[in-house]
């Protein structure tokens, strides 16, 4: 290719780029403060589209290419890559096997496009695209990312059938979305990156040097700087698009699914069953409160006799007194429950939560209190879980659980209770009046999204997704 007609190809692409976003801009307003946020940049590095979230990169060739097969085409990848940004796809590319998570996020992204019906993304592909779609709804809803990668994760034969079919939904590139770091190393797109920092790649920005500390710490930051504002326009568009969606006949509720599944943090669960622990004293050298000068001195010159002995206690931050109430009320039974009860034991043991001796109640509840269980050690814990059967499977009422456990204070059944944390679908009646120790409501993602409990203010919150249990 001359270099004046490879240059007459990059003015038209770039004036297609720019008609293709100005015409989503004017019909999608609400996102506005997103499209103008990355910049449009000519590349030969890409093959076709990518964005890194401060740029979209685009091949000229590619562009003028796609565009006289489907005029449509470069409008509808523009959209598609600022959807990966609303909802936060880049920002787990690392906790994913990525070969999957690429198809779920294009799945989840393109069926937001559908529904949003826009004369200016549609393409000559969507009828098909739309009948793949409804195929794929049948066996897992909603379509959003998260939902999409566990389905495919667990039913494996299914990923060669989604495959098959990527050309319908496949815009761009995902290479953008692994972290500097891995980029520099030359390691395998597909291996999953062990760093919980995301950083984000861009095109020509970044040489070998990449690498060393000092740009690998700047570019941690401007990362996380990033995913923040991505978060805050998420958010934004979260609001704005109930307002648009009332001018407009369009479908928001896989909008609003694939929004809310990412922009809410997901905190891991070992970190809040720490939030959970009481200082108490365990039996151990305490080596970091030691100082040897002095001890060596008075082994030296008082006849082997030390100035300072070394502390036998230390402070640690573990569990030592616990409540876990599970609702067996009819919409709580099942197997999830004792896979609960198995994940917060392994947790507990893994974490080192556990004093030598442990307080722990273990009590089943729907109306009413059903069992209760308590457990001194590790051995009873364990027992327990290998036992355990559920008794109930009524209505819910969150109250007689705390009831209980104020009368389990007060015959001083618990010394110094810091947590109660109640596993339940959040369809109950709550207690009017606060506790005197920290109280946690979990649910299960798929639980809070449909039924939305309105937990006491007082209360915390989590959400686990069943797939973690």
């Amino acid at each position: 290719m001359n270099e004046q007609y490879a240059q007459k190809i990059n003015d038209i692409a770039a004036q297609v780029m720019v008609f293709s976003r100005d015409r989503v801009m004017l019909s999608l307003q609400f996102l506005n403060r997103a499209f103008l946020k990355m910049p449009l940049v000519a590349s030969e590095k890409t093959e076709t589209f990518e964005t890194d979230l401060s740029r979209i990169y685009y091949h000229p060739v590619y562009v003028v290419r796609k565009t006289k097969q489907d005029s449509n085409y470069a409008s509808r990848a523009f959209l598609h890559m600022i959807l990966h940004g609303i909802f936060l796809h880049p920002f787990r590319y690392d906790e994913k096997e990525r070969d999957v998570y690429d198809l779920a996020c294009d799945i989840a992204v393109e069926s937001v496009i559908l529904d949003l019906k826009l004369g200016e993304t549609k393409l000559f592909t969507d009828a098909r695209l739309r009948l793949f779609l409804d195929e794929l709804a049948v066996k897992v809803s909603p379509l959003s990312a998260d939902k999409i990668y566990a389905f495919l994760s667990d039913h494996p034969e299914e990923t060669a059938w989604v495959r098959a079919r990527a050309s319908l939904f496949t815009r761009d590139r995902h290479m953008q979305w692994i972290p500097v770091a891995e980029q520099s190393a030359n390691k395998p797109p597909s291996s999953a990156s062990q760093s919980s920092n995301l950083q984000l790649g861009v095109n020509g920005c970044h040489e070998a040097a990449a690498a060393e500390n000092g740009e690998a710490a700047e570019e941690g930051l401007l990362g996380r700087r990033r995913a923040d504002d991505w978060k805050e326009l998420s958010e934004r568009a979260q609001t704005d698009i109930q307002t648009y969606s009332k001018e407009r006949d369009i479908g928001i509720g896989n909008f609003l699914a694939n929004v809310s599944a990412n922009i809410r943090d997901r905190q891991d669960y070992t970190e809040f069953l720490r939030r959970f622990s009481t200082i108490g004293e365990e039996m151990h050298l305490d080596d970091d409160s030691f100082d040897y000068i002095y001890y060596t001195y008075g082994l030296q010159h008082y006849r082997d006799m030390p100035l300072i002995e070394p502390l036998e206690y230390r402070e640690t931050n573990r569990i030592r007194e616990f409540a876990i109430a599970i609702d067996t009320s009819g919409s709580c039974q099942g197997d999830v429950v004792k896979r609960f009860l198995q994940k917060t034991y392994s947790i507990l043991k893994t974490s080192e939560s556990f004093f030598e001796q442990v307080n722990v109640h273990i009590i089943q509840c729907d109306a009413a209190v059903q069992h209760d269980e308590k457990v001194t050690s590790d051995e009873e814990f364990e027992r327990y879980m290998k036992n355990v059967t559920l008794s109930g499977f009524g209505g819910t009422d969150f109250r007689p659980v705390f009831t209980y456990v104020d009368h389990l204070i007060a015959d001083h059944e618990f010394q110094n209770l810091k947590g109660l944390l109640y596993f339940t679908d959040g369809q109950g009646t709550y207690p009017e009046k606060m506790p005197d120790y920290k109280t946690a409501f979990v649910f299960l993602e798929e639980d809070f999204h449909v039924r939305r409990p309105t937990v006491p203010p007082w209360a915390m919150q989590v959400e686990v997704r069943e797939d973690e249990l």
